[in-house]
């Protein structure tokens, strides 16, 4: 929470036209040493640690920190007698004719947001038009509910406003491509307690607000982890149920809810023994004999199985989102910089204010490892605290 105060006080003076310090959008980014000094300081919980190594590209220190545990576990004897199928298609095929569709990630892992893009980008094609998402920042003085009231006009987030996980590059992939592609956006997280009311309670009411004022048009909500549980469990040691559940019961409407977790690799705690023992190559989903998506508990609809991670010259292999996804390497680092330092590719136009597409830290000069890029124009910015350098270059495909 003082994270997201600090966050809110500097989106202020960027919105009201006081002029940061050139590197001002970097100094919430943190090193992998300004990391490891605060977890060892007791200025960082391991858990917000791990978030902050995601906004610097470290996707394995990040899930190495911090995961949760396989959540209502599923008995690996039933998912034996079950087929897998591409996810993508087998979902739109439902998807496309329900109202509400909730899509959880586990904040950790980008490879959920590259995944849950594809999604929503599609479904547009079936009429859903009003993107929910979990991390964008409400201010209910505004009218389009958001604490970045700019951001529909300027179709990309900005690093320290629109929202605290908005600075890791695939969640603010996520947001730029769904405006781009014509969403209405909107937050629904709590905005402050209020008394007798659970947090998921709140977020269900604010979205009942948003859908009845949307003239109850589809609508999509993207957020983390068990807000996606519709069934009856309460909270651990809480009288509560979670978001999906609210909205069900007060809505009449029966969401179709997908949760990426579960098969999906973990480091901290255990991976799910069927992951562990099985080779995937795309995303799949569980299907039962008579071809339908297989119901695998009462928590959620659809559980997503995500392929393994492996790292090619050093990057994640899901960063190779499209076939022509090109490795490209910046030579042109002056020799007497300091390191470590940050790396990182802008869209023109949004390197002062925006998120950067890719980003990674180099230790060291030897520390070599390429951006994961689609042919076009970027700004390619080298940071390292006392120097901001950035230079436009032209990736040819």
């Amino acid at each position: 929470m003082k994270k997201l105060k600090l966050l809110i006080l500097k989106a202020t003076f960027l919105l009201s036209g006081i002029n940061l310090p050139a590197q001002g959008l970097q100094e919430e980014l943190l090193f992998s040493y300004d990391i490891e000094s605060k977890i060892a300081l007791g200025e960082l919980r391991t858990t917000s640690a791990s978030y902050y190594y995601t906004f610097i590209g470290d996707y394995s220190s990040a899930i190495s920190l911090y995961d949760i545990p396989v959540s209502w576990g599923v008995d690996t004897l039933i998912l034996s007698d079950l087929s897998q199928a591409p996810a993508l298609a087998k979902i739109l095929e439902i998807a496309r004719d329900q109202q509400i569709v909730i899509i959880s990630e586990s904040h950790l892992k980008p490879q959920h947001r590259i995944f849950a893009k594809k999604l929503i980008d599609s479904l547009y094609d079936y009429g859903f038009r009003h993107l929910g998402i979990e991390t964008l920042a409400v201010d209910s003085t505004q009218k389009n509910n958001l604490h970045d009231s700019l951001l529909r006009e300027r179709k990309f987030p900005m690093s320290l406003v629109t929202g605290f996980y908005a600075r890791e590059p695939q969640m603010a992939d996520l947001i730029r491509t769904a405006l781009h592609k014509g969403y209405q956006l909107f937050g629904y997280d709590r905005e402050k307690k209020l008394p007798g009311k659970d947090r998921d309670e709140i977020q269900a009411d604010n979205i009942i607000k948003y859908l009845n004022s949307s003239g109850n048009d589809k609508i999509i909500l993207y957020g983390g982890w068990h807000h996606a549980n519709e069934s009856n469990d309460k909270k651990p040691g809480r009288n509560a149920f979670w978001m999906a559940k609210y909205l069900k019961d007060k809505t009449g409407i029966d969401p179709l809810t997908i949760y990426q977790d579960n098969f999906t690799e973990k480091m901290v705690t255990n991976t799910h023994p069927y992951l562990a023992s099985r080779t995937f190559t795309e995303h799949s989903i569980f299907m039962d004999k008579d071809g339908t998506i297989a119901s695998l508990s009462p928590q959620v609809d659809i559980e997503i199985i995500h392929p393994k991670t492996t790292y090619i010259n050093g990057r994640p292999s899901w960063l190779r989102q499209h076939d022509f996804s090109r490795e490209f390497y910046f030579e042109d680092i002056p020799a007497d910089i300091d390191y470590p330092l940050l790396l990182m590719a802008f869209i023109p136009g949004e390197e002062k204010m925006g998120v950067p597409v890719d980003i990674f830290e180099m230790k060291d000069r030897y520390d070599r490892k390429p951006l994961l890029l689609v042919p076009g124009n970027y700004v390619i910015r080298i940071f390292n605290k006392a120097k901001t350098i950035d230079k436009a270059i032209s990736l040819e495909p």
